[in-house]
Order: C-alpha cells, then structure tokens, then sequence
C-alpha cells in the first residue's frame, strides 16, 4: 500500500510539497529464494520523500549483524539491499534490535520489520525504537519520529580558521575581474556582477574545509562522556538482546546512573569556569542562560492560529504591498559621480568588525579584508561600475529575518524583523553611507536637533542637551515639561518614492538619489520561525535594519517633523522624539504640547509614519527649591490618558550614563565646559540668574544645538 501526503507549503523541503509511504507485508514466494513483493515496487524512483517499512520478510546481516545466516536468506534479501542501495534509501533500524519475538520455544527472535527512508528523508530522521507497549502480536511496536527542518542541526558551514591562505592568495592574485557590458540593463549588470562575485566565493569555497555544529554539540563535553556512553549503550543493547537473562539488567542500570551523574557533573565544573573567566561581554551571556528559556514562539495572534495562516499574516504585517518607483531599464554612467578609489574601500572595511557575521553566507569581514590586502583591485573593480550607474545588484539583496529577543510573542510587533545580511553588500553600503552623510550636512537633509545615527552625536549629547536646556529654562522662572514619543516601526516604514522625492528636492546628487532607491526596492526576506516556509517575499517599503545606511536614511526620511514653533524645543535619538515645552505653569504646557503632538503627528501621516501610542510618556521638571504642589495634570492624545512620570526615557539614559561612570559620557562633558564658559559666567549660582539676562520666559535659547556638546563653538 502507497500512500501519498501532500503539504501546501512543503513538509520537509519547501520544493517537494509532500511525501510517500510505503507499507509493504511481504510473503514467501513461489520460490522458496524470492518474495512476493518486487524490489522495484517497495523502492520506487519518486521525486518525493519516501518512507518504506513493513515487514518484508527478509533477513540480512546489515539489520541483523550478530548472526549468521544461510545462503538461501542471504540470496532472497540481497536483490532489495542492492535496490535500496542504487535508489539512496538507508536502513533506519538500529542494528541488532529484535522486531519479532516467537510466540512458540523453538523459534528465534529476528529483524523483520524494517524501514528504509531515501535521500531526501532520511536526514530528517530523529529516532528509531520500540518504547511501545506490546501489543500481543509476535511483532513489536515501532515508533519513528521524522522533526522538520527547522529544528534540524545548521547545514555546514566554512572553516574559516583552517583556510589555506598561502595557495588561495596566489590564485587571488592572478584572479580578475570582467569588463562592465557596454550600456547595461539593470539585468544585465545584475548578472555580471554576480557571475564575478561567484568566481571569488568559489575560489574561497575551494580552499576553506567546512564544519558541521550539530545541536548536539556541547561545550561541556568530555572524552570520559563518550566513553560512558558507549558502555551504556552497549549494556543497553545486551539486556535487550538476552532478556530472558537477569543478570544482564543491574550492570545496564549501573551504566545509565554512571552515565549521567558524568553529565552534571561536567556541566557543573563548565558551568563554574565559565563564572570564573566571565569577562565584560560574556557576563551578559551568563545573565541569559541563568534565566528560564524563551518564551514560546509559535504563539495564536488574533485571526491566526494555525501555522498556515501564521504564514500569511506576519509577511502581510511586515511587507505590505506598496508600489515602489521603479529604476532605469538601461543604466548610463552618471558624470556627478565621483570615481570609487580603492582608500574608500580599505576605510569601509577597516570600519568592519572582524568577527564572524551572522548573514546568509556565513563569511565574516576578516575574509573581506584579507582578500583586499592580497588583491585590492578585485573589491575595487567589482564595485566601481555599480557605484558609477547608482545601482545595488539584486543579488545583493536577499537576506534573512530573525527575531528579536522580547518577552513575549502574542502580536505580530512581537516579530520585528532584524535582517541578516551577507557582509560583502555591507561594503558598498559603508561607502555610500560615508558620501551620502557629506551631503547630507551640506544639502540641510539633517536637523540640528537630531542625534544618534550620525557620527559623533551619541545618547550622552541628547541627554545633556535636554538636561542642560531644562535647567536654563527652570532659572528663568519657567514651567517645563517634555513629551516623548516612539516612532511605530522605523525603518518599517519608509516609503522609497517618498525618500526619492525628498533626497531629489533637496538638490542631492542624482547618482546617491538612484542608488539610494535601487538600494530600497527589490528587496527579499525570508521570516524564520516556527512553521515559517523559508521561503523569499518581496519587500517594497522599509529598509533593512542590519544595513549600516539604513539609520542615516531614516533620519533623512523623519527630518521633516521638526517644524519651528514658539515656547518649544524638539530633541530627538533615532526613533525617539521629546518636546520640550516651557510656560509659566504646567496645564499651559500640556495644551501647549498637545498641539504640537497634533502638527507632528499630521506631517508623520503625510510621511507614512506614526507613534506608538503605549510608549508615549509625559514628565514635569521641578527643582530642589520648588515649594508648590508636585502637578498631576494629565495629558490627553488621540483617546488615552497620560500621567506624568518622574523620570522620562532620556533622562533614564542620563542618569544611568552618569552612575555608570561611561568614558563616552564623561568625555562629552568634559568637552562642553569650554563652549559654555560665557553662559556659566553670565549665569550665577546660588541667587539665579540676573534678570537682564534672563531669556524670554517660554524662548529656546541657542545652546539648544547638540553640536556645542562636542565642544565646537
């Protein structure tokens, strides 16, 4: 009997969307050396996983190698061994292991049921036994447990240490890259620059070994461990194999204890070195595996509780379908280009961290930068022409999703998607970020109030911004209170042809403007989790948050919420907004606030963009000296409720950079003094300031930009 299962989505790979069961009782024939039941029958040529058992009535010595057996058994089970050999089944049975028990004293137990899995089954094969109650029969009951390939061990991945560097350096050397196609289609430059990018990864597929962690794999493991497990295990078969004799059972139980009182106790000894040479970094991971486990991952979102409708439900929430400006068929090369030197691509690379990505091809930059100090011409000329036609080839492109660490997985937010990315296109990206961050400044892309994501503007120049602008403010005699908001999805949410319009009305020069939308469009990810079809899905909005240009595209994109507007000051750390305002009391604030809660929010709408309304907090600021009563106004947006808090996001940041005793924090404020010499001076302790130099109650004044915490005037 056949029996074919079919799956959508694929059970075990993705391009077989099923399986096939064969179960076979096989008899004696009309001869006493044949079967009733062909070889070729039981082990078919399918395209589809198949899994053959039953019992076939055949005795080999490769189920069965204890025991000897005639030549007339040996040649009715040679003809299907030989078959199941040329078609790529392996036998799934543990060796030895009785499958059928005589009922009567005169026979002998054997190895008759057995179950024979192909090559594209087989590898999902996690256990063969017999743990199953008897059912009466002479046969015994068999369970099988196939897992998919989600929970299966990682495929192969290079070696990187063991590379052999001196012959694969020569060979670099000689290697060299093809001429760009004259006037090339975006095709066509896709494909020749991933047929040369192909010549150099198979040059280091070559010559760099592979390595297989399998998931059960383990730091803590000895050489004693295997050795106790090999007896065990040998007990083990023997009590199963003579179960009739008693004395066999102790020494196997004997075994097992040994066994695994070895294990704790390794992974006890593992467990406190590890303690012991915590360092800085691996404290963090100490922290996390003394914690429970993580939540559960495959949870039941609202109108999605099977994995299918999972499977349609996160790739819709995560990649809407939006149009996207399309590029030029035919790409010209673009005269406002200035040409790529191999300088800007040793600083990308330098910029690199070495260590080992987490991407889809498994290399890490050290390979990148290894190759460029051996032949620097081939990294340059692979990416100048794409650099020249402001074009990112698509096979850069595919990446896959991951999940972040949250605390729970009950909404599909719960599911942001961090994007691994290969490291190679990160070089392009580096260099395009560096001249795209050089315009941006001189084209006014970038608000001054704007902080984090840019070079030299960090958490401490925000907190120390808005901290110091909240003390002057407070000595002028004024009320102050700060709303903060989080933006919903970031870098989710940007629209390439709004970016386009953007980046091309600011006067940005038109190779970085075709780049950039090349760069958005076209994009695929694949979400891996529980169930998920590891399948590839177009991305039209968002970029990836793994891209080191992604965050200078988002502030780009989110620059236009600042607007100018009396008795308020915006600051604002990548997605993180806070407005500031100071009036002569609290309730003026909030009103104050509340309309311009409404102007941001209207400009974020226009931008595609809104803010997380349950991550909206609100504080008022006092001083030591305030006699009044600690105000309880509340604030009211779009239908909730807001009390104020006593600390705000950014002022957590602060006060923990402080206690903490960062270098970065005091370096930043160590560097302000000298720009706020005048300021100090003009403003006493003690008494407050002089009422001529007070600033207007409810003005910004100009130490509001962040950059005079870098200490430039």
């Amino acid at each position: 009997m056949a029996l074919d299962l079919f799956t959508p989505d694929g059970c075990f790979n993705p391009s077989t969307p099923g399986f096939t069961i064969i179960n076979s009782s096989s008899t004696k024939g009309s001869l006493n050396n044949t079967s009733s039941v062909p070889p070729d029958i039981i082990f078919p040529v399918s395209p589809l996983p198949t899994l053959t058992l039953g019992d076939l009535t055949i005795d080999h010595p490769t189920a069965d190698p204890l025991r000897t057996f005639k030549e007339d058994k040996l040649t009715t089970s040679a003809p299907y061994f030989d078959r199941a050999t040329e078609m790529g089944f392996s036998l799934l049975n543990t060796a030895g292991v009785f499958t059928l028990f005589s009922m009567s004293l005169i026979g002998c137990p054997g190895v008759l049921d057995l179950a024979f899995a192909c090559t594209l089954l087989a590898a999902y094969c996690a256990e063969w036994s017999d743990p199953l109650p008897s059912t009466g029969s002479h046969h015994i009951q068999v369970l099988l447990r196939f897992e998919g390939p989600f929970f299966r061990a990682p495929p192969p991945a290079p070696n990187w240490a063991q590379t052999e560097w001196p012959v694969l350096d020569s060979s670099l050397k000689a290697a060299s890259i093809s001429p760009t196609p004259r006037l090339p289609t975006t095709m066509c430059l896709d494909v020749w620059f991933k047929t040369n990018l192909d010549k150099i990864t198979a040059q280091l597929g070559l010559h760099t070994p592979v390595k297989r962690v399998t998931f059960r794999s383990k730091p803590w493991w000895t050489e004693l461990l295997s050795q106790l497990r090999r007896a065990y295990n040998c007990a083990l078969r023997s009590s199963k194999r003579d179960r009739f004799d008693t004395s066999l059972l102790p020494s196997a139980r004997a075994a097992r204890s040994d066994y695994f009182k070895a294990i704790k106790k390794a992974k006890r000894n593992h467990w406190s070195v590890f303690l012991a040479s915590a360092t800085t970094q691996t404290v963090w991971r100490a922290k996390k595996l003394s914690l429970e486990g993580p939540p559960a991952c495959f949870p039941e979102l609202p109108g999605a509780t099977t994995p299918l409708e999972l499977n349609e439900a996160l790739p819709n929430h995560f990649f809407p379908g939006e149009p996207a400006r399309a590029i030029d068929s035919i790409l010209l090369p673009l005269r406002d280009c200035p040409a790529l030197t191999a300088d800007e691509v040793g600083r990308a690379l330098a910029r690199s961290s070495p260590s080992l990505a987490p991407g889809p091809d498994k290399t890490p930059n050290s390979v990148w930068k290894r190759i460029h100090q051996v032949g620097s011409h081939l990294i340059h000329d692979l990416l100048a022409p794409v650099v020249a036609h402001g074009f990112h080839p698509p096979a850069l492109k595919a990446a896959d999703g991951t999940r972040p660490g949250k605390p729970s997985y009950d909404s599909p937010s719960s599911f942001r998607v961090i994007v691994l990315l290969q490291t190679f296109p990160k070089i392009l990206e580096r260099i395009m970020n560096s001249r795209l961050s050089c315009v941006a400044h001189v084209a006014g892309l970038l608000n001054h109030h704007q902080c984090g994501s840019l070079a030299g503007l960090s958490a401490a120049d925000v907190t120390t911004t808005l901290t110091h602008e909240v003390r002057t403010l407070q000595m002028a005699g004024s009320k102050v209170s700060t709303l903060f908001l989080d933006i919903k999805g970031g870098f989710d949410n940007i629209n390439p042809a709004t970016l386009w319009n953007i980046l091309k009305v600011m006067g940005v020069t038109r190779y970085l403007v075709l780049w950039t939308t090349s760069f958005l469009i076209s994009s695929k990810c694949r979400l891996l989790y529980q169930g998920s079809r590891k399948v590839f899905a177009q991305v039209l909005v968002g970029t990836p948050q793994g891209s080191p240009v992604s965050p200078l595209l988002f502030v780009i994109y989110v620059s236009h919420l600042y607007c100018q507007m009396p008795q308020r000051l915006t600051l604002s750390y990548i997605d993180n907004f806070g407005l500031t305002a100071s009036l002569t009391s609290y309730r003026r604030n909030i009103q104050l606030l509340q309309r311009h809660y409404a102007v941001v929010k209207a400009r974020g709408a226009h931008l595609g963009v809104s803010f997380s309304i349950p991550e909206t907090e609100h504080m008022h600021w006092r001083i030591c000296k305030d006699r009044g009563p600690i105000s309880c106004s509340p604030m009211h947006l779009d239908g909730w409720t807001f009390s104020p808090q006593g600390r705000g996001p950014l002022a957590r940041v602060f006060a923990h950079a402080r206690d903490l005793n960062y270098p970065a924090f005091h370096q930043k404020t160590g560097q302000s003094p000298g720009c706020f010499g005048g300021g100090q001076g003009a403003l006493p302790r003690g008494d407050g300031p002089a009422s001529r130099l007070v600033p207007p109650i409810g003005s910004v004044t100009s130490f509001s930009d962040p950059q005079l915490r870098r200490g430039h005037l």
